[in-house]
């Protein structure tokens, strides 16, 4: 470890694994503030269907002034959450955005003489902050992309795995919007989209943390995580998200967002004599949609950490609490 650094901790795991509350634990035992590292969390309005901790945005005081103002933060729990509601869900924010927000963050933590502590389950941008990645900045082919959308989620992906057979595996297959940028970027560069994000020289002396859950308590957590979410209100939800943005922006093709999206669509047709070639789904069906999605982006998660020797993988606060002791020490 590289005492000249900045001392960062992250914590990673698939999704209901129990990184938020960890993320809290960790930041209340050792004076931290928390950067939440999920791709979703960055939209407004897109809060039960994400699982975005819930807390109070409040003005922070003078500990926190950066010479322009004094920022908000989410308060959840008594601690800073940063990363969260950065832009509207009609607008672009990819991981070369997040990096460099990140490590502005990072930057303000760490002159307040606290330690960040990174959060969350998107893989990538996990990385691009660790690794300090360098970034394909390929512009948009927009030509190219009007007509790579006319085609099926399932024929991009087909296409995308024969170019580019290390970044399928990692990609949602069924974000139709993210599929078509990998490809775009990969037709355009004539070089796959995985192969063009570079590890640079490390900024952070980092200590990284796994939750390790059984498959079947993850997927029982899951299974009812998505009811809970139904029972908060995720239909009215993705309704006014849809009434105000439509369902084919970014956002919107997360999942559950998409299954009750679906669900709306084939609702509004029911009642119609010429249905046409649509398939109609019912809530139920939605809802199970939902369940399995997430539980099969849970083993892709789980498949992208186990990849990296250098988490630290444990079962318990306590094992948590002695990893960082020792390594702030």
């Amino acid at each position: 470890m590289d005492s000249r650094r900045t001392k960062i901790v992250v914590v990673v795991g698939s999704t209901a694994s129990g990184k938020t509350q960890l993320g809290i634990d960790l930041a209340k035992r050792f004076d931290g503030e928390v950067i939440s590292v999920d791709s979703r969390l960055v939209y407004k309005g897109m809060d039960i269907g994400t699982a975005k901790p819930n807390g109070e945005w409040k003005m922070q005081g003078e500990k926190w002034q950066l010479g322009h103002g004094l920022p908000m933060a989410l308060m959840v729990d008594g601690v800073p959450h940063w990363g969260i509601d950065l832009v509207e869900p009609d607008m672009e924010y990819n991981v070369a955005d997040f990096k460099k927000y990140a490590d502005e963050k990072i930057k303000e933590i760490e002159r307040r003489g606290s330690l960040p502590i990174l959060v969350g389950g998107t893989g990538l941008w996990v990385r691009a902050v660790v690794d300090n990645l360098s970034l394909t900045e390929t512009p948009p082919n927009r030509e190219l992309r009007a007509k790579l959308e006319t085609r099926s989620p399932d024929d991009l992906f087909a296409e995308y795995k024969r170019l580019d057979p290390d970044g399928a595996e990692l990609i949602d297959r069924q974000n139709k919007r993210r599929v078509v940028r990998a490809l775009e970027v990969t037709l355009s560069t004539n070089k796959p989209f995985s192969q063009q994000v570079q590890r640079g020289n490390g900024r952070y002396d980092v200590l990284e943390l796994g939750i390790a859950v059984e498959r079947d308590t993850l997927n029982e957590r899951i299974n009812l995580r998505v009811d809970e979410m139904v029972a908060m209100g995720l239909v009215n939800e993705v309704r006014g998200l849809r009434d105000r943005y439509g369902c084919a922006s970014e956002a919107m093709t997360g999942i559950g967002y998409r299954q009750i999206c679906r669900w709306l669509a084939s609702k509004s047709r029911m009642g119609a004599e010429d249905q046409g070639p649509m398939q109609l789904i019912s809530l139920a069906d939605a809802i199970e949609e939902i369940k399995k999605a997430t539980r099969t982006y849970a083993k892709r998660q789980m498949t992208w950490f186990k990849r990296d020797d250098r988490i630290r993988w444990i079962r318990s606060s306590e094992e948590a609490f002695d990893l960082v002791t020792r390594f702030r020490a």
